[in-house]
């Protein structure tokens, strides 16, 4: 398994796993252009995990500024085909990020859904720390 930073070639692949993350993702055509605007950007990493067929995971970070807290890298989103789960795959993934962080110097942050137990567990198992709760509110115009 090759974990490379992702490629505009990568789209198919990356929009067919975010699906599974999140079933009301945006339309290809949207999402193909976010793409592409994060692949050139800085501040968003994403990698993928290659299995040489296909991309069968990604993990999409970015660097967080905030006034009055200290910038941290989170991580925005990482999915692994559910056909090759606990194989080290989000492992690897993770290590990506949490190597950006270390070349930078700041911590690395998630978010995760409250009713995700096992990717809460999977986090923990990654040295992660529980650190609040929260509610995310949004409005749609």
């Amino acid at each position: 398994m090759n974990i490379r930073p992702a490629v505009s070639t990568d789209n198919h692949d990356i929009e067919r796993l975010a699906y599974v993350l999140t079933p009301a993702a945006e339309s290809k055509r949207q999402s193909a252009d976010g793409l592409s605007l994060l692949l050139n950007s800085n501040d968003h990493r994403i990698w993928v995990a290659d299995s040489g067929e296909a991309v069968v995971g990604w993990l999409h970070a970015y660097l967080a500024v905030r006034v009055g807290v200290a910038p941290f890298i989170e991580i925005a989103g990482l999915i692994v085909d559910e056909r090759y789960r606990s194989e080290g795959i989000g492992s690897k993934l993770v290590a990506e990020a949490i190597f950006w962080a270390k070349s930078i110097d700041v911590a690395v942050r998630v978010r995760s859904n409250s009713k995700r137990d096992v990717t809460h567990k999977f986090y923990q198992a990654q040295g992660f720390k529980l650190l609040k709760q929260q509610h995310v509110f949004e409005l749609n115009l």
